[in-house]
């Protein structure tokens, strides 16, 4: 994983549009998945502790620093969302998937 993380590439403008069109479904995954009581209590703390680690003052002085700010954001909000899907049970994850691609 650490070299494909390594490997990456910077968003070219057709991937970046896939993205922001697939953001609504992403958000509606994680919404379903954090109030489904089948998710454990530990997963579903991940996200909120990655908040407060984002609200704490030495994270808010770094929002001063142009770049380094929204970088810091971005990055734990995206490892936060990451172990949130990983700690989710597989078929739970697979069935708001489908029923969000259906319409449900």
């Amino acid at each position: 994983m650490f070299r494909s993380f390594l490997r990456m590439q910077l968003f070219k403008p057709a991937q970046m549009s896939r993205l922001v069109m697939f953001l609504p479904q992403f958000l509606r995954v994680f919404w379903r998945l954090y109030h489904d009581a089948r998710v454990s209590m530990l997963a579903k703390t991940v996200p909120v502790l990655a908040l407060l680690l984002m609200l704490t003052p030495p994270a808010l002085e770094l929002d001063m620093i142009p770049f380094i700010g929204e970088l810091d954001w971005l990055l734990v909000g995206y490892l936060a969302l990451k172990v949130f899907i990983w700690l989710c049970p597989p078929d739970v994850v697979r069935e708001h998937v489908s029923e969000i691609a259906r319409g449900v």
